[in-house]
């Protein structure tokens, strides 16, 4: 029962994407919101702030809270393109806290991954890994990975 929020939330994203004009992720301005599972578990925000360039935000769920933050810049000639849809590359850095019962934890992040555009939705599925190298309340390294899919509501 502790991921049927999540489906729920899966398909109601899928029936707004069936029933829409497609939005293409990429452009500035558009922004998604949508669901990664994995390393954390939680939902998750993309804004796109040019073609190549966004921001995203994620709230992770599992016996802590997980806040993090990155900046992405996104490679469209990384990969070849499929006939149907776009895929990207994309990396960058960011921050993570965890609040744990004892002491907090704060880190950065270097995150690296590929996306793919469903062809005519405003979809994207996402993998990405991204260790992390806490600097408080110790020092450590710790790895974040997910799957994780984004409807995009808007684009300029």
């Amino acid at each position: 029962m502790r991921f049927a929020p999540v489906v729920l939330f899966v398909i109601t994203l899928v029936f707004f994407a069936v029933n829409s004009n497609a939005v293409y992720a990429h452009d500035k301005g558009a922004f998604g919101a949508g669901v990664v599972l994995g390393d954390p578990v939680g939902p998750t925000l993309k804004y796109w702030i040019d073609s190549n360039a966004a921001i995203d935000v994620g709230l992770g769920f599992d016996n802590d809270m997980i806040f993090y933050s990155d900046f992405l810049w996104h490679e469209w000639k990384l990969f070849p393109q499929p006939q149907k849809g776009k895929l990207a590359g994309y990396f960058g850095a960011g921050v993570r806290f965890q609040d744990k019962d004892e002491d907090d934890e704060f880190g950065f992040r270097a995150v690296a991954g590929a996306s793919y555009w469903i062809a005519s939705t405003p979809i994207e599925l996402y993998l990405e890994i991204a260790p992390v190298f806490q600097v408080s309340p110790d020092t450590d390294v710790d790895l974040n990975a997910g799957i994780g899919l984004r409807y995009y509501f808007t684009g300029s």
